[in-house]
């Protein structure tokens, strides 16, 4: 019996971060690798810039996931929604107690930010505070900001100068090239359970390449909605014109 090309075991593309995808050929395993050796050592504060879409949210939660499974060591604090009103409750949110008091299992306290370019000036000048060297009889608190590159400039203020200072690594994600996507693009079908020599022409990755601009999540957008296209028409693979279709959809631009 053949196979149907479009057959896989789990959705190969979609729009929300997903662990099961994560791809290492772009340098952020390089970065998280870098994150966790920082951290290991001390380092009170880094950061991670990139433009939305190429795979912060990803990272962010690889490293939490991480943190995690290092519970005798760790102690990671999740921030995905910087957007929100802090003011009320931001002392809860973050256990303040694990801050201001001795930590008797002597554990580090993580904490992840994801959208850090969003958080309240507020919440950032209480982080030069918190991430300062620690008094004698407990363990300093460490940061990393996973943020878009307004952060960049936040932090050039005067006010929050010192907390640039604390920054000890400021790692960037960049869109991906032709052959990043490439490999990009074959290795999540490869996960998903199919073929991509029977799904991926040189053509069809051209055309999701310039469409997405090298950002992941546009690629993935667009792959998504030309498979469901290729389904829908009853195609037996996925030809060019269902990229087209769904480039058209998507709001960008082939050229």
């Amino acid at each position: 019996m053949t196979l149907n090309p479009l057959d896989f075991t789990f959705a190969p593309f979609s729009d929300t971060p997903d662990l099961r995808m994560f791809w290492d050929g772009h340098g952020c395993l390089q970065i998280f690798d870098s994150l966790l050796l920082a951290l290991v050592n001390g380092a009170p504060l880094q950061t991670v810039i990139a433009e939305p879409g190429l795979g912060k949210t990803v990272l962010c939660r690889k490293l939490l996931n991480s943190l995690r499974s290092h519970k005798s060591r760790y102690r990671p604090l999740y921030l995905p929604y910087p957007h929100l009103d802090l003011d009320s409750d931001l002392d809860q949110m973050l256990g303040e107690d694990l801050l201001t008091q001795e930590a008797p299992d002597q554990r580090r306290t993580v904490l992840l930010v994801d959208e850090a370019q969003a958080l309240p000036e507020k919440f950032l000048l209480r982080l030069i505070d918190w991430l300062s060297p620690p008094e004698a009889g407990r363990q300093g608190m460490q940061a990393v900001l996973f943020a878009q590159p307004e952060l960049e400039e936040r932090l050039q203020g005067i006010a929050l100068r010192p907390l640039a200072d604390l920054a000890g690594n400021s790692f960037k994600i960049h869109p991906f090239d032709r052959k990043q996507i490439r490999s990009y693009l074959s290795e999540r079908i490869v996960r998903a359970g199919a073929d991509p020599e029977t799904l991926l022409t040189e053509r069809i990755i051209d055309t999701v390449w310039q469409a997405s601009n090298g950002i992941p999540r546009l690629a993935n957008t667009i792959m998504r909605k030309a498979l469901l296209a290729a389904r829908h028409d009853g195609s037996e693979t996925l030809q060019h014109h269902h990229v087209l279709s769904a480039t058209a959809s998507t709001d960008v631009t082939v050229s």
